[in-house]
Parts: C-alpha cells; structure tokens; sequence
C-alpha cells in the first residue's frame, strides 16, 4: 500500500478535484492495474490508472493514476493506493465518435469537435454555448486559422478523457504556416476542460517571426454584460468592466523587472484570466503560467474574450526546428458564480494539488540509484547544501526561455559571440529534479522538473532538419537555444521519461526514442571509428543513453551498439596502456574528468550486463586515477600537464570513486575523494536573490547555472550515502 500525502494548501475545500500521482513499484508486484483503488478512510475513490513502464517480466514499473479527492481547506490528508480484490467498476466518460464530428459529455460540459476543419463545432453546459461560428482560432499572425486534419483518443477513464488533434494553420487562400497539436483534457462532472496547445515550425524557412496568436470565445447578448480581467501576484487585481467597456491586459518584460515576487515561480507565480458573464452564463479563461511565459494579453468586451497567447505586434523569433506549448483553462459557468469564486479556480488551476509518497516507495521500487537515505542517516547540512543549489540557481522568463537557464560562463568564453548561451539542460537537470524529489518529497523540486522538461521538449529538441544527423537531436548549450550542433556527449533521455511517468505525456516519452535514434545514426559518422581515438565523453555519454533506453524499454536493441562502444574503450587503453587522452601534438595525458566518465558509463552497462573484463576495466581505470592524479591539496588535477595541473574541482570523479568501492568494497577510494566532497560542499550559494536584468529578449535572474548543478548532483549525492553506510566522518 502506498501512502499518496496532500500538504495543506487551499483554504478552501476541494471537493472531487482532479489529481494524478505517479507510483513506482518493485518487480513482479503489480501485474493487474484494473485492481489498483484509490481510496481514504471513507473508502474508494473514482480513479483509472495506466502503465507507463512495464519489468522485464510484465509487471507494472510505473502507473499514472488520476483520480478525485474531496479535499479538506487549510488541512493535509492523506489518501492510499491498494490492491483490492474487487474495485469498484466506474463508467467512462462519453466520446462519440461519428463520421464528422467526435463529441465529449462529462455530465456538465459538452465538446464537439470538428474531425476536419476548425477545431471546435460546439462548446456547451448548462448555462452558455458557443457554436463553431463563436470560436475562432487559434488565429496565427492575424489570418492563419488553426485547421485539424484527424483526432485520437489518447486516453479515456472514470476520471478524465483525452483527445488530442494535429493540423496547420491556413490563410483564405490556402498558404499554411506552422503545424500545431493540440490536447483537450476534460474531466469527470467538471464544466471546465484544459487545452494543450503546441505549435511546431517545420517549415522550411530558418525563422517563422509570429507577431500575434489568438484564441477568440465570441458570444452576442442582449442582456447586461459583465466584464472582468484578474491578475495576480500576492492578491488578486481585479479590473472590472461593463456591456460598452473594452478590458485589455498585457504581461512584457516590464512586469518581470519591476515587480516583486517571493514564489518559486515554477510552483507558483500569480494568475491571468478573463471573464464574461451575460447574466445566462458566462466563461472564463485562465493562461496557465502566463507571466513566466511573457509575452501575454487578455481581451474582453461585449463580443467576447480574446486570450492573446502571443499578443498583437509582438514578433516572436521562432526558429526552425522549435515548437512551443500553451496551455489554457476554459471554465463555462453559471451568471450566479462571482469572480471572486472563478479566481479561487484559476489559482487551484495555476497551483494545483499534488500528492507525494514516501521516500520509501522510490526506495523499494529500486527504479533509481541507491541514493536514498534513512531519515536517522542524513546530515542535515549536507541536505541544506542540495537543496540551496537547487533553490538559487539562475531562471529565465520568456515565452522561448522559461525552463532553461543561461550559463554566464560559456556566455563570457565568447561562445555566443556576443549573446547569451543557454544551458539546454546539459546534464540533465530535470532527472535531478526527480531524484531530489524522490529523495525529499518537497513539492518545488517536481514543479523543477515540470517546467524544465516542458522546455527541453518544446524548444532543445530539432524537429525539422534535411540533416539525419541533426533530426530529433538534442541541441548543445548555444545561443538562441538552436543555434550549436548535435553531440551525442549532449544527448540525455532520463528527464524526459521522469516527465512521462509523472504527467503520462507520451510526447516526452516519443521525444526520448527520438533522441535515442538520433545518438544511433551520429554513431554511424566515420570520426567515431577511428580506434583509440574517440573521446570517452562522446561514446560514454551515448553508453549511458542506450542503458537508459533499454531499463525503460526492455528492448534489446539498444543495447546492439555497446559491443562498437565498450570494443572502442579497449582499443584506447590498448593503444596508450591507459586511458590516456591526446593533448598537444606531442603528449597523452591523463584527464580525470574523462577517465571519470568512461567509468561510470561502463559501471551503467554493468549493471545490466556483469562481465569480469569489464569489472577489471573499470577498477585498473579507477587504481590508475587515484595513484597519479591527486595533488598534495587532497584534489584530483586538471588534467596531467605542467600548463594544466591545476586543482580540478569536477565531481564526476567521486561517482567513479563510487564504482570501484561498489565492485570491490575498498574503502581506499572513498577516502581518495573526501576532499573533493569536502570541497563541493562548502562552495557557499546564498539566498535566492532575485536579481533580474534583460537580456536577448529574455528577463534573466541571477543564480548558479542548472548545468552545474545537473553534472555534480549523482556523483555527491552516491559518494554522500557511502560515506554516511560506511560511517566516514568529514571534517
């Protein structure tokens, strides 16, 4: 049984609210989901659940379960997830399916959408309709009208239905630009829905400059009508407005500059939505994360409500390759329902309830590295330090920005010539995320992870390319995010499948894949077949990747380029009896940092494969390192030239350090990387300043660059949990 742990959060009470969880279990315990209840001490709850990873015995690894809780104001609860021997059988809510239309009924609002042509045929509840002729939109740079081309159901339970489009935008005269997917998230007895909604440019230009991008709710009344558009950053401003009034607001970098705010802003940073109500009915609709995404406006008047996802006269550089999600919230509501009551909605929507488990269940699943520590085993100054790092490093606000971070170092290398050079989670922030989320249960660390793999995915990703070696790679740090190359020593995949299994987004999951594919053909490439000549990041980053693709998939396949890989690594030791890396034309040199990663990708491979040449390897590798590359200081060198051998401080060796202890159990290696754990440790990181500047478009805070933080995060975090099992004291 697991314990699912809602914090207390609104003051208000939630009754049969949406949630979803993302439950990891051990192999071989969970093999049907159809008898997984959720429940409280009242009993079960409506729920429905999917795998979203399977053991390689059938068994359930991960499940994504939505489900409703009746959730009390300003207390916590606690709800379970059980075996049951009979769960209760729910009905599904309604799609039909017909030759032109499909139709959505969740007891309180009712969606038709059109199988080919505008997106919606007819909005309803009780209160209020808009039929297609009241929709309009999305509408790209003023006469590009979104058009579907097919629909499928991605999901449909007890709880929510998914349907999901995919179309281009076209003028009167049939010109496209862009295509787009969209989602449409409804949910039981609810008469709001959520709309996904992502733009993607395959076109074949270089920029596709987006100046405006609308999605217009029109309704024509007689009666008296109430306008009102609600920001938020502490309390909510309310602007208030009648039948002839024409409200407009607009989010620009000036609100990002000028104004105060104390939340972490991936959790939480205010609300944006209009209302109009003819005193039948009304409809709100609220921009989900709208001032972190910037540019951002909302209209209403008499007509209806404009949401400006990309306001009029913005000029939006999107370049080839990208593609960008928003997501909005459209609550059709009763004349009787006050602002003040569709606010507390909109807030719920922008910062909504999420349950935690214990430490324990990601502990006992052992569906991630043996970093998990008992509560009694923790230093409490050592967690203070991963979560400091975590909670000061630098943000970006920007509708291409938000979830990334530029790294001040690359950026004043020159790197950028002259523009600032974004991090595109090198390292893997967002797989961070999750693991201190696993390890701590802290609600921030989650948000993390959202917010940064939503961005990785829209924007780091090259969807359009005539280079196979460019397509579906992930993007080096670099300026405007696209501007580097594919390396496959840049190409991750474990954050994007932590985001699947929390959200049960397939598109990261497809992303991943893509990804995978892509480090396949780039191994194709001639410069990685020259034997003793490949640079063990390149080949040992990609061994990590293919590990990561094989524990998630169980398919075999990734694992056919290991033997090319591991037979690269042997002919590199072979050629200079060492790992040794070519420096200048007349020396081979020992890098701790290389060394460091081509151990740990092997340890990967291990892992799932054990092989005694490999052990070897790894261990000779490891005793070779700490007999030559530590300095008197206690730290580990540069890199083995007079010019160079400075005192290094890159972590990646305490991991390796971590591998031969877990091979061989000598507590002589552990003890070679004190210091540099030391070191790491008393690095001091303040308080999150909040000190922000423009810069290329984008509103930068001040902080530690992710990439930093995502590279030293498992080697400190394994090379803690050893020293505190093995009882090694750090002065």
């Amino acid at each position: 049984m697991n314990k699912l742990y809602f914090e207390k959060l609104s003051s208000f009470d939630r009754t049969k609210e949406p949630c979803s969880v993302a439950i990891p279990f051990p192999k071989g315990e969970i093999f049907n989901l159809q008898k997984l209840a959720v429940a409280d001490d009242n009993g079960q709850v409506l729920s429905q659940a999917a795998a979203t990873a399977l053991w390689d015995d059938g068994s359930v690894k991960w499940a994504f379960i939505n489900f409703l809780a009746d959730l009390p104001g300003n207390k916590s609860k606690v709800y379970y997830c059980k075996s049951v021997k009979e769960k209760f059988n729910f009905k599904n809510i309604d799609i039909i399916s017909d030759d032109n239309f499909i139709s959505v009924d969740t007891g309180k609002l009712f969606v038709k959408v059109n199988k080919k042509g505008n997106i919606f045929n007819l909005i309803q509840s009780n209160y209020i309709r808009f039929e297609e002729k009241n929709i309009k939109g999305p509408l790209l740079n003023g006469k590009f009208n979104a058009v579907v081309d097919g629909w499928e159901v991605i999901s449909q339970g007890p709880v929510t239905a998914v349907l999901q489009g995919k179309g281009k935008h076209f003028d009167k005269d049939g010109n496209s630009l862009l295509d787009f997917i969209i989602e449409l998230h409804f949910f039981k007895d609810k008469e709001w829905f959520k709309i996904d909604y992502k733009i993607l440019n395959f076109e074949k230009t270089d920029v596709v400059s987006i100046k405006s991008l609308h999605l217009n709710f029109n309704k024509k009344s007689i009666n008296n009508i109430n306008l009102c558009i609600a920001k938020s950053n502490y309390l909510t401003d309310y602007i208030k407005g009648q039948k002839d009034d024409c409200l407009y607001y607009e989010i620009d970098s000036k609100h990002l500059i000028y104004e105060a705010n104390e939340h972490f802003p991936e959790v939480f940073y205010g609300t944006f939505f209009a209302d109009w109500n003819d005193g039948e009915g009304g409809i709100s609709a609220t921009v989900f994360q709208a001032y972190q995404n910037y540019p951002k406006a909302l209209k209403v008047d008499k007509s209806g409500i404009s949401v400006q996802i990309v306001p009029k006269g913005s000029k939006i550089e999107f370049l080839r390759g990208m593609a960008k999600t928003h997501t909005v919230f459209v609550h059709l509501h009763s004349s009787e329902v006050t602002v003040e009551e569709l606010n507390i909605r909109s807030l719920q929507f922008q910062m909504p309830d999420r349950p935690y488990l214990d430490t324990e269940d990601y502990k006992n699943a052992k569906i991630f590295p043996d970093i998990f520590l008992d509560n009694g085993e923790q230093v409490k100054e050592y967690e203070e330090v991963f979560v400091r790092k975590m909670d000061t490093r630098g943000k970006a606000y920007g509708i291409l920005n938000w979830g990334d971070v530029p790294d001040m170092h690359y950026t004043k290398q020159g790197r950028g010539n002259g523009e600032l050079v974004w991090v595109n989670n090198e390292y893997d922030f967002p797989h961070t995320a999750m693991l201190m989320y696993a390890r701590t249960g802290q609600r921030r660390m989650l948000d993390y992870l959202l917010v940064a793999a939503r961005h990785w995915l829209d924007i780091d990703i090259c969807r359009c390319s005539d280079d196979k070696y460019r397509l579906f790679g992930q993007i080096i740090h670099s300026a405007r995010h696209v501007s580097g190359k594919i390396e496959i020593s840049h190409e991750w995949v474990e954050g994007l499948f932590d985001y699947y299994h929390m959200t049960g987004d397939k598109f990261a999951y497809e992303s991943a894949v893509q990804i995978g594919y892509n480090i396949k053909r780039n191994l194709e490439l001639p410069r990685y077949h020259k034997d003793g000549e490949i640079n063990a990041r390149e080949t040992g980053w990609a061994l990590r990747a293919f590990v990561a693709l094989y524990n998630e998939t169980n398919d075999e396949s990734w694992l056919e380029n290991v033997d090319f890989i591991i037979g690269h690594f042997k002919s590199w030791k072979e050629k200079y009896g060492l790992w040794l890396a070519p420096y200048t034309d007349h020396t081979a040199i020992r890098v701790p940092f290389m060394i460091a990663i081509a151990v740990v990708s092997l340890m990967r491979y291990y892992e799932i494969r054990p092989n005694i040449e490999i052990k070897n390897m790894i261990v000779e590798a490891v005793d070779d390192m700490v007999e030559n590359c530590i300095l008197d200081s206690g730290l580990f060198y540069y890199k083995e030239l007079p010019s160079l051998k400075r005192n290094g401080n890159n972590t990646t060796v305490l991991e390796a350090l971590v591998c031969a202890y877990r091979l061989t159990g000598r507590k002589k290696y552990i003890e070679a990387g004190i210091k540099t754990f030391s070191d790491y440790m008393m690095e001091k990181s303040g308080a999150y300043s909040g000190e922000k500047y423009e810069k290329d478009g984008a509103v930068i805070v001040s902080g530690q660059s992710a990439k930093g933080i995502a590279q030293s995060f498992m080697p400190v975090a394994s090379f803690y949990s050893i020293l505190v099992k093995e009882g090694i004291k750090v002065k």
